[in-house]
C-alpha cells in the first residue's frame, strides 16, 4: 500500500506537466455569432491572405467588402446551427458554420466544394469605407 500511496503524487504531478489535449473545435451558435459579431467589422483571410471584411449592422444587415474594396450589402439569419447569407443583386444563400478553435474564430463554407475556411484576423468597431451612395460610411 505504501508504493501506491507514494506514486499518486507523482501520477498527478505527471498529469499537471502533461501538454493539454487539443481542445476541439466549438461550434458558434446564433446567439454567440450575435454577440460576437454585432456591432463590429471582422476581417478574413484565406490560407493567410486577406480576404475581405464584413461589418455587421442591427437589424441583422452586413456589408461585405472584398479585397478589392468593392462592398455589397446583405442580411445574416440563422438556419440551424448555421449562419446564412443573402446579398443584394445576388440572392443566393451562402451558409456557414462558425467556429472558435482556441483563440481563433474560423468560418467554414458548407455551400463551397472543397469547403472554404476563412480565419478571423482582425476584429474591431470601425465601420468599412465603402464606394458608392449608401454603402458603409
Amino acid at each position: 500500500m505504501r508504493f501506491a500511496a507514494r506514486l499518486r503524487p507523482a501520477l498527478f504531478a505527471l498529469l499537471l506537466l502533461a501538454p493539454a489535449a487539443p481542445r476541439a473545435q466549438e461550434l458558434l451558435g446564433p446567439g454567440d455569432f450575435r454577440a460576437y459579431a454585432e456591432g463590429r467589422t471582422l476581417y478574413f483571410a484565406l490560407s493567410g491572405t486577406p480576404f475581405g471584411a464584413e461589418q455587421y449592422l442591427p437589424g441583422n444587415r452586413v456589408i461585405w467588402q472584398y479585397a478589392d474594396g468593392s462592398c455589397t450589402r446583405g442580411i445574416w439569419y440563422a438556419r440551424q446551427a448555421l449562419i446564412c447569407f443573402v446579398y443584394e443583386g445576388d440572392g443566393a444563400e451562402l451558409c456557414w458554420q462558425f467556429l472558435q478553435d482556441g483563440q481563433r474564430f474560423l468560418a467554414r463554407s458548407v455551400d463551397a466544394e472543397p469547403a472554404a475556411e476563412l480565419e478571423v484576423i482582425g476584429r474591431d468597431r470601425r465601420p468599412l469605407s465603402c464606394p458608392g451612395p449608401g454603402v458603409g460610411v
